[in-house]
């Protein structure tokens, strides 16, 4: 009887320690879908590509990129190496061309969110942008 209650609580210990060295961070799921004008003024800058913007949304914001004219991607500003830290935010460089992470120095590519310089094992995070008339949708449901 207590090897059956030995090998009972071992086993419990296993599949509960073992899935946790598993598990790798990922950033929080939070609903995004909002509508920007890029006509507005506020918003009149991220018609030219090239050019970007910082939105409030998604976890700890968003940068919206002109890609080309009336082309545009957002990405999420956490960034995806250590997302629960609290200073892990991408900011675009001063070329431009890249979001580094304040924290680990991550860096990824504006144009495709790509890694470029490690420690970050993981993409930035895109959301959906779709362009219809005056209105840019931002969204990440399917």
């Amino acid at each position: 009887m207590r090897s059956k209650i030995v090998i009972i609580l071992t086993t419990a210990i296993l599949l509960y320690v073992f899935p946790a060295c598993d598990k790798e961070d990922r950033i929080p799921y939070v609903y995004v879908n909002f509508v920007v004008y890029p006509d507005l003024p506020e918003y009149v800058s991220i018609k030219t590509p090239g050019n970007f913007v910082y939105l409030t949304g998604g976890v700890k914001g968003i940068v919206l990129y002109c890609q080309f004219t009336d082309e545009y991607l957002a990405y999420e500003r956490n960034c995806p190496n250590d997302p629960y830290q609290k200073n892990a935010i991408l900011d675009v460089d001063s070329t431009g061309l890249f979001l580094v992470c304040r924290n680990c120095d991550s860096k990824f590519s504006i144009y495709d969110g790509s890694i470029v310089e490690s420690p970050s094992k993981y993409p930035v995070l895109r959301y959906q942008t779709y362009l219809d008339n005056q209105a840019l949708y931002i969204n990440n449901y399917n």
